[in-house]
């Protein structure tokens, strides 16, 4: 029978659900709510920074997602059973300064320059065509909405951005892009997202951002993370390849 343990954590007054399960033979999952929402992916972000900060010791790896934690941890340092029980109490304890955190992480914005030329966002016209749009409303209504990181994966530092202005959610393309180039901004359903490297993917393009959103070399390698505020404000194309020559 896979152990579970769960503790119930107090929120600032908000009783909050914290459930451990066995993911591998060195890893566990953190339940933290069974929905995402703006104040729980705050929540999660701060937890994975709290857990990574007071048990680096025993922690491989913390990957944030929309209501969970994925942790990895050493075998040769802790087991399962204790390392669940260490962290529920760490939680637990130091709630309210992770209100504290959650709130501090809701205030980082990163702001990214986003060229929407039909020549980078080569779905703008079938969109339009498919959502009865004109190009600048739909430039319009993506640039305008504050996005929150709700979690990174598929690639490394691909930001799952929530959530898209409801006039503009369109289900993924029923046949995937073998090669979408890098920085390439796009939406699908609820989310929007930036392509940090060329990849397959089946999101409509809407634009591109010169920035790079992942660098080994660099630290922190991802630019975004988990709680993070987004905001894709338009340039001009020949901004966009300015910039790319300065970079």
């Amino acid at each position: 029978m896979t152990p579970r343990f769960k503790p119930l954590l107090t929120f600032a007054g908000c009783a909050m659900q914290c459930d451990f399960e066995l993911a591998g033979v060195n890893s566990f999952i953190i339940r933290l709510g069974s929905a995402p929402s703006a104040t729980l992916v705050h929540k999660i972000g701060a937890i994975a920074q709290l857990i990574q900060q007071q048990f680096s010791l025993h922690i491989q790896d913390v990957v944030p997602s929309y209501t969970t934690l994925l942790v990895v941890y050493d075998v040769r340092t802790t087991t399962f059973s204790s390392l669940q029980e260490r962290l529920a109490k760490a939680i637990e304890a130091s709630a309210i300064l992770t209100d504290k955190v959650a709130a501090a992480s809701a205030n980082k914005t990163v702001r990214l320059p986003v060229c929407y030329d039909p020549s980078l966002g080569f779905d703008l016209q079938p969109l339009a065509d498919r959502l009865g749009l004109s190009i600048e409303a739909i430039i319009r209504l993506h640039s305008e909405v504050v996005y929150q990181v709700y979690a990174i994966g598929f690639s490394p530092g691909f930001g799952y951005l929530g959530t898209l202005d409801p006039q503009l959610r369109v289900p993924r393309l029923p046949t995937p892009r073998t090669a979408v180039p890098a920085g390439s901004v796009a939406i699908a359903e609820a989310y929007s997202a930036v392509y940090p490297q060329q990849t397959p993917g089946g999101w409509w393009i809407v634009g591109r951002c010169p920035v790079s959103l992942f660098e080994p070399t660099r630290e922190p390698i991802n630019l975004l993370r988990v709680g993070d505020n987004v905001v894709f404000e338009p340039i001009e194309l020949d901004a966009f390849h300015a910039y790319q020559e300065a970079h």
